[in-house]
């Protein structure tokens, strides 16, 4: 069911490293890579997933580590935070409060299917690129999720 209005998240909050981003609905692309906004002061939300303020699964928001262009984007220090941290999600409803509860990072052909979950405990998960960029490939070799609840 997709969400209505009220629940589109519109910017995310990361106060412990200055973050105050918009967010952008996004899909997943031709390749079944999960889409991001081109931006990468922009964070995507992944629309056919979970809503904020779902009683159950995954709000997944992600994002582009950085650009050679624009240099670091909203999510550049997502590795940074600790167990504890505020994140807030705002929606033309409300201010959803998470706290991080750990961060990890995965080889990206790794990532964990659950981290899509929708049926879940409700919980909200940050998505960038992290470990050594390749130059060949022009990407980096491994994601970085920060798992939040709801706080």
């Amino acid at each position: 069911m997709p969400a209505s209005p009220n629940q589109v998240p519109q910017r995310v909050r990361l106060p412990p490293l200055g973050v105050d981003a918009p967010i952008r609905p996004v899909l997943p692309g031709p390749d079944r890579q999960l889409g991001v906004p081109e931006s990468p002061g922009v964070v995507g939300w992944w629309s056919a997933g979970v809503a904020p303020g779902s009683r159950h699964g995954t709000v997944v928001l992600a994002g582009h580590v950085d650009s050679r262009r624009d240099g670091p984007g909203a999510l550049f220090r997502v590795a940074d935070l600790e167990p504890g941290d505020p994140v807030t999600v705002t929606t033309a409803q409300a201010a959803l409060r998470y706290r991080i509860e750990a961060v990890r990072s995965y080889p990206k052909e790794s990532l964990p299917e659950d981290v899509f979950d929708r049926t879940g405990r409700p919980r909200l998960v940050l998505i960038t690129c992290g470990g050594t960029f390749d130059d060949s490939t022009r990407q980096y070799d491994h994601n970085i999720v920060a798992y939040a609840v709801p706080a």
